[in-house]
């Protein structure tokens, strides 16, 4: 039995992260879309991109529990529009949301985390929805994993005098793995805490909010980027059976190696968006910016790359270093000075 953690050891509850080769290759490919999202900072395709992935973690997060709002309907909740659903899909939409806002609020505290933030969460996601006396708190009554669609029972679940100590040990856990790949650690946060089902209901909610907390507060920005709701709830059926066969291994592997693989599908789709939009918002194609440039050039008698940003504002600047390279290269522009001084002119025959 692992002293450090014995209430989880003694339920036989998974916690020990090991990097298999299928781990690695999804946090390789989480890690090769990063540079990608990091140009959208600051653009508009930035705002667009986080409402969009904003509204898709609200509605697939809810569809995992049997929500039936589309992203569309979702769309129009959080417009303050009337929809075509249940009073019960359409608050679990606006209680998600204020869930995100808070995530929010406790990165900007920027202090440790607590049980106590993990059971606001779930009560904002369960508020006006289950009795009051179990939001906000630790559960008093017995529960199962179950899979929301088909009603199939998953798991056996923790009895509720147990609870207190297993969250102890999580919580001990989140701190010794402060050092961990963050991923990882999200993930295997992800496993143990719906093992632990803390809560009468609301957990796989609380449980993916936390999720997204927690790669925020390791410094992954991408995250707010990314829906893995989106790829989990395509791969409903094999979440769970991730989840059986990680209680039934008492192995991690299986669940993380899923959850992982789930980001990373999310991930990749967000940076072919991403690179969607620019080509409608930015034109196009090199060329275009390219004669942009050029005729922008055509008025200056010299010019930074700063300049060029300032004129083409929906052009992420590592594209408009390319272009401007681009232009060098085929001797179009001048240049003069080193690195960041460096100052470009058109060139005379372009004049």
């Amino acid at each position: 039995m692992d002293s450090r953690y014995p209430h989880l050891s003694r339920l036989k509850i998974p916690h020990e992260v090991v990097h298999t080769d299928n781990l690695v290759k999804s946090l390789m490919r989480i890690a090769e879309t990063k540079p990608f999202l990091d140009e959208y900072l600051g653009t508009p395709q930035e705002v667009n991109l986080l409402r969009k992935a904003k509204v898709r973690a609200i509605t697939y997060s809810n569809q995992i529990e049997g929500n039936n709002l589309g992203e569309s309907e979702v769309t129009a909740v959080l417009q303050g529009k009337r929809v075509a659903g249940s009073k019960k899909d359409v608050k679990e939409v606006q209680n998600y949301h204020e869930a995100l806002d808070y995530v929010e609020r406790l990165i900007e505290d920027s202090r440790p985390l607590k049980v106590a933030d993990m059971c606001d969460l779930q009560k904002l996601v369960t508020q006006g929805l289950i009795e009051e006396r179990q939001c906000g708190r630790v559960r008093t009554i017995p529960v199962s994993i179950v899979n929301a669609a088909t009603g199939e029972k998953i798991d056996d679940c923790p009895q509720p005098h147990e609870l207190r100590d297993l969250l102890d040990d999580l919580w001990r856990w989140l701190d010794d793995t402060k050092d961990m790949n963050p991923f990882a650690r999200a993930f295997a946060f992800h496993f143990i805490a719906v093992s632990i089902h803390p809560f009468a209901d609301g957990n796989g909610r609380t449980v993916r909010l936390m999720q997204h907390l927690l790669l925020l507060l390791g410094g992954q920005r991408l995250a707010r980027f990314v829906p893995s709701e989106t790829a989990i709830m395509r791969g409903r059926d094999r979440y769970y059976t991730a989840i059986r066969q990680s209680r039934s291994l008492e192995s991690l592997h299986p669940i993380l190696e899923f959850l992982a693989e789930c980001f990373a599908v999310s991930a990749e789709e967000v940076v072919e968006e991403g690179r969607k939009l620019l080509r409608e918002s930015a034109g196009k194609t090199p060329e275009a910016r390219h004669r942009k440039i050029l005729a922008h050039a055509k008025k200056q008698d010299e010019f930074s790359i700063r300049d060029v940003v300032e004129w083409m504002p929906d052009v992420p600047r590592r594209t408009v270093e390319r272009d401007v390279a681009t232009l060098v290269k085929k001797r179009a522009l001048k240049t003069k000075g080193e690195s960041k001084a460096r100052i470009y002119s058109l060139a005379k025959w372009q004049k």
